[in-house]
């Protein structure tokens, strides 16, 4: 009988260490679980800030990408605004009359006025070619006048080609030209050419004799350039390659008109072609008659100022030509 008791007791300890065992499995179990949830969890938390990041990088990109689109925008708005401001502008200076320049004085009396202009030959299969001088013969008076006459005295650097043709009568407040073709030795200085008019008059209170008036005809370094067609790239290259060393600058100022009006002025001062220009800025060239190159930058300062800078193969045409255009707004026509 005990040793039933015994067993009983023996076998009541191993299911109790048998259900201990297993609690202590469960425990176990339980605890594997909890360290790979951890696990889980880690990634899981690495992956959505992974994510979160991501969102982040895309919404600044995309924020970046609107901000840029709303920066071309407004460039584009400001660049319309300027195009619409420009274009008003070329109306406004499109209703102001194109510039004239007033011909030089030659001379003459109450009964008589003589001016000129004078410009290079743009012959170019001329082996010389000639300063091409027009003069304008006004009668001013009341008496008709006739046959009238210009004569110039050569000298060492100018000479007159070929015969000088008269004007045979003027009747009161007619105008009438005579084209004058002058030899110019030299063209880096202005030349002075002695010049006498004669005439007769006829009517009331008109002179017996016939009447002669002594003048003096200035042929500018200007009246000596051609204005040659070269390209943007052959200007460049005038430019690069050092041969017009010789620079001189001026202001044109006091002409209170647009820069488009002040370019126009130079190019009939200067016998100039325009070789590129743009809004503010442009590029001129002429030739003289002896070959040397004229290259110009004009550029619009505010307030209808224009700043030349001019560049030459010649020192003493450099100069004079910006003395020329110093003196420009004499010679604008009001």
């Amino acid at each position: 009988g005990e040793k039933k008791k015994k067993d009983k007791k023996d076998k009541s300890s191993k299911k109790s260490k048998g259900h201990e065992s297993e609690e202590e499995e469960e425990d176990v179990k339980p605890s594997k679980k909890s360290k790979k949830s951890k696990k889980d969890k880690k990634r899981e938390d690495s992956d959505s800030e992974e994510e979160e990041e991501r969102k982040e990088k895309k919404s600044k990109k995309d924020k970046k990408s609107k901000d840029s689109d709303s920066d071309w925008k407004k460039d584009s708005k400001s660049a319309k605004d300027g195009k619409k401001s420009s274009s008003s502008r070329r109306r406004e200076e499109e209703k102001m009359a194109p510039p004239k320049l007033k011909p030089r004085t030659l001379g003459g009396d109450s009964r008589m006025k003589a001016t000129y202009e004078a410009h290079a030959s743009q012959d170019s299969q001329a082996k010389n070619p000639p300063c091409l001088v027009t003069v304008t013969l006004t009668n001013s008076g009341d008496c008709l006048l006739g046959p009238i006459s210009v004569t110039m005295v050569p000298s060492m650097n100018v000479r007159v080609n070929g015969s000088i043709p008269e004007v045979a009568t003027l009747k009161q407040g007619q105008s009438d030209t005579i084209r004058i073709e002058l030899q110019v030795a030299s063209v880096n200085k202005p030349q002075k050419i002695k010049c006498t008019l004669k005439y007769e008059a006829v009517g009331e209170g008109a002179p017996a004799a016939p009447q002669s008036v002594s003048c003096e005809l200035l042929l500018p370094c200007s009246a000596f350039l051609v204005p040659r067609p070269v390209t943007p790239q052959e200007f460049d290259s005038l430019l690069a390659n050092g041969s017009c060393t010789h620079s001189s600058s001026a202001v044109l100022e006091g002409t209170g008109r647009p820069f488009k009006h002040s370019l126009s002025l130079l190019t009939l001062l200067l016998n100039l072609r325009v070789v590129e220009g743009m809004d503010g800025s442009a590029s001129m060239y002429a030739q003289s008659l002896q070959g040397h190159h004229v290259l110009i930058l004009a550029k619009a300062k505010g307030g209808s100022t224009v700043s030349v800078d001019l560049r030459s193969n010649d020192e003493a045409l450099s100069t004079q030509l910006c003395n020329e255009v110093s003196g420009l707004p004499l010679f604008i026509a009001q």
